[in-house]
């Protein structure tokens, strides 16, 4: 499989989960949404690629020891596992001779460029330099989140255990991170013994400067900061880069060293190829100035070179390129660089040569426009240009250099889109107009007059489609309502509802046969509660004008002021406890972000193994988030989401194991399908199962699984996660109750179940119960 077919399985994952709990009644806009869906992939366009590039290359850091601009033991700690110099790009040993000379920088190279070696070498090379018995902080590195905290102190640990086993020796720049996250026992130790390399966020560097106990790394009688580094430095806008500007220029203050050296890192300072070096530099400059309260020069905002990868023997014209087509795929990594289409595609998809001779990175295209330029460029069919282009690309991304580095660092853009909703007008269901692009007004039609447009959601059970709508008595109008942007009116002017179209519903009548029987009274009449959420006939136009009475130009619709109590289509009602308006009615993007985020990231994980990516380190997925809270958010949707697959897969193994399942043993037969044992669940895994304890734990166990088995049969709010029984893989009988159902003696005097025959008057009380 190759990346462009795995990121379509994903893509084909995804399309089944959404269009799943899609139910439209109305074929025109059932029609209309598969259009857009699938023929021209609204949701879900085609992916954008793009080439990594090669970067510049310049002396290795043993070079830089030899010169003695580095300390020696540098060249032993940055080095491959081999034992090979460690290679520096030229934008690295840029910003390492920035260190050297003292002076504020902010490194804007791409990501995966190595941005952390442009402060972590310069950093060695000034503990190195001094006495690093020393016990005080030299260095405050600062990240936004603390998942990046934790991924750099990963990082620190594996150099230091690399130099450790190829020296045997322990490295002798010392480390911690210290977030809030430590327990009791790491901040104390900390504090005690202050590392020399701090990593942390800025709100815990606000708090050292405030928290007594914590000056030793930040006063300047005990600690000895000579570097302030800030990483991913574009995230500190607006107000918080406000506070953050503040809160450096007091820590400067505190630490006493005027001549701290400040550090920016970021791959996405300033983009676009409208602005020259010169101006994106100077912007910088700037912006840095401002965060850090020192000058930041322009020729110190260090950007990043690139190296061009093809090397034609010829000159690559259409001739050349047309040729290509007729020739085998390159086999070996010195036959791919010497290609005339790989010179064709690092210029269209990695890097290009511009006027001035400086090299620029290409915008993401995709595939199909990169065949496009390639059919314009050679005259051939698109198709072959398509099919030519995926197999150079496969090829490329497979060989490897020497260093196991892929020669074509390929990389694959999918956005997925939320759908928003689909609008109409209000006219009959044969010629209204039905889009799904957000706009107000329908385009004018010959008749003239204007058409509003209104957001449009579908019954769960049946798929009938309402009007999402404002009622304005006063004016005798109904405006168009988008759910989740309503407000609180306090006119009392405006009633929210929904219309549906009386076309669809032609013999539907507010009588004791299309109401539920819990809204009538042993008389037959509405009970009082239920009157104002009885539907309403009304007749509307498509500018939303209405009347209460038949008029010219209007059609029957029936409104009901929200909630949404009752469907006129299928019948389907709901009590006062129903709140949730997304449980009743359905819309295109009834799916939730984080549902959407997990169905993606499980479905790349379920077909990593056959793209070929081994289950250890390479198999990963990160996931970035705003803010805190919406990462514990999908963390504990990916959990609960986990857990009831988990269970469900173990019900339904266990149902086509055994057929049947009873009460008295659905807990112990899942129990069983899910294999687990004691020391899968005790928090002592070395419990003896045969202990009292461990008969405790066991029995703890079963009944909590129990019980998420009946909470998740029962009829919850994941209409997005339908249960066994709502897919149909299950069905829940009552012992007896056929029995009883066949038994006619028991029902004389039951009007009307009496003169039901047996089926009838079962599948009655299962639909009651």
């Amino acid at each position: 499989m190759s990346v462009f077919q795995y990121a379509a399985t994903i893509i084909d994952d995804y399309k089944n989960y959404v269009c799943s709990f899609f139910n439209i009644a109305d074929e025109r806009i059932r029609e209309r949404v598969e259009e857009e869906l699938f023929e021209k992939d609204l949701l879900w366009p085609e992916a954008l690629i793009q080439l990594n590039p090669g970067y510049e290359t310049a002396a290795t850091v043993k070079e830089l020891c030899a010169q003695g601009s580095l300390h020696p033991l540098c060249g032993e700690i940055f080095c491959h596992d081999d034992g090979r110099s460690l290679t520096l790009y030229h934008h690295q040993q840029a910003a390492i001779e920035c260190a050297l000379r003292g002076e504020h920088f902010v490194v804007t190279s791409g990501t995966g460029s190595g941005k952390t070696l442009t402060y972590l070498i310069p950093i060695f090379n000034a503990v190195l330099r001094d006495d690093p018995g020393q016990a005080k902080v030299r260095a405050i590195i600062v990240y936004p989140m603390n998942a990046l905290v934790n991924s750099q102190y990963e990082a620190l640990e594996r150099l230091a255990k690399d130099y450790r086993q190829r020296t045997g020796q322990t490295l002798p720049v010392r480390f911690a991170k210290y977030t809030g996250q430590e327990e009791r026992e790491e901040r104390e130790r900390i504090l005690k013994t202050p590392p020399h390399i701090l990593l942390t966020n800025y709100v815990m560097l606000e708090l050292m400067l405030v928290r007594p106990h914590e000056r030793p790394f930040v006063d300047k009688t005990v600690a000895g900061i000579e570097f302030l580094v800030f990483d991913e430095l574009h995230t500190y806008r607006g107000r918080q880069g406000a506070d953050v500007a503040l809160l450096i220029r007091r820590l400067r203050e505190r630490c006493g060293n005027p001549e701290v050296i400040c550090i920016g890192t970021s791959a996405t300072m300033v983009s676009g190829k409208e602005v020259s070096i010169v101006e994106r530099r100077q912007v910088v400059a700037s912006f840095a100035s401002k965060i850090f309260g020192v000058p930041v020069s322009p020729e110190n905002i260090i950007e990043e070179r690139f190296r061009l990868l093809a090397h034609p023997d010829c000159e690559v014209t259409p001739e050349v390129l047309r040729a290509c087509f007729d020739a085998p795929l390159p086999e070996t990594v010195e036959e791919i660089l010497k290609h005339p289409l790989t010179w064709w595609i690092e210029q269209n998809f990695g890097v290009s040569r511009q006027p001035d001779g400086s090299l620029w990175r290409c915008k993401p295209i995709t595939l199909t426009e990169g065949a496009q330029r390639l059919a314009l460029a050679t005259g051939l069919e698109e198709t072959a240009c398509l099919e030519r282009l995926r197999e150079m690309l496969i090829r490329g991304s497979r060989l490897r250099n020497p260093d196991n580095s892929p020669v074509f660092a390929l990389k694959l853009h999918q956005f997925v889109s939320q759908g928003s909703s689909v609008y109409a007008t209000l006219e009959p269901p044969a010629s209204r107009y039905i889009t799904l692009e957000g706009r107000y007004y329908a385009p004018h039609t010959s008749s003239g007059g204007e058409r509003l447009l209104y957001p449009v959601e579908f019954c769960r059970v049946c798929g009938q489609a309402y009007y999402d709508v404002w009622k304005n008595g006063g004016e005798k109008r109904f405006l168009p309502r988008e759910p989740e942007n309503e407000f609180l009116d306090t006119s009392n002017e405006l009633i929210a509802g929904y219309l549906v179209l009386g076309e669809e519903v032609a013999d539907w009548t507010p009588d004791a046969e299309h109401l539920p029987p819990e809204w009538l009274d042993d008389r037959g009449r509405i009970k009082s509660q239920y009157r104002k959420v009885v539907p309403q006939e009304v007749w509307v136009r498509p500018d939303g004008t209405f009347t209460e009475e038949p008029a010219p130009g209007a059609i029957k619709a029936l409104f009901q002021p929200k909630p949404f109590m009752l469907c006129v289509a299928c019948g389907e009602f709901y009590t006062g406890r129903d709140k949730y308006e997304f449980r009743k009615l359905a819309r295109l993007s009834s799916e939730g972000r984080s549902s959407a985020t997990t169905v993606m990231v499980l479905a790349a994980l379920l077909h990593a193994e056959r793209e070929g990516i081994a289950e250890d380190i390479q198999r990963k997925v990160l996931s970035f988030t705003d803010n805190r809270q919406d990462a514990s958010l999908q963390a504990g949707h990916f959990n609960d989401f986990v857990r009831f697959s988990l269970l469900r897969a173990a019900l339904y193994q266990a149902l086509e194991t055994y057929q049947e399942l009873y009460y008295d043993n659905i807990a112990d037969k899942v129990l069983a399908c899910l294999g687990l044992e004691l020391r899968d669940v005790a928090s002592n895994p070395e419990l003896d199962a045969g202990s009292v304890q461990g008969k405790r734990v066991w029995k703890t166990f079963r009944d909590l699984v129990e019980y998420r088995l009946y909470e998740d049969l029962q009829r919850g709010w994941r209409v997005i996660q339908p249960n066994l029984e709502q897919c149909g893989l299950l069905q829940i009988d009552y012992l007896g109750l056929a029995e009883l159902c066949a038994d006619e003696a028991k029902w004389e005097g039951c009007p009307p179940l009496a003169a039901f025959s047996p089926q009838e008057r079962y599948l009655s009380i299962l639909t009651l119960i």
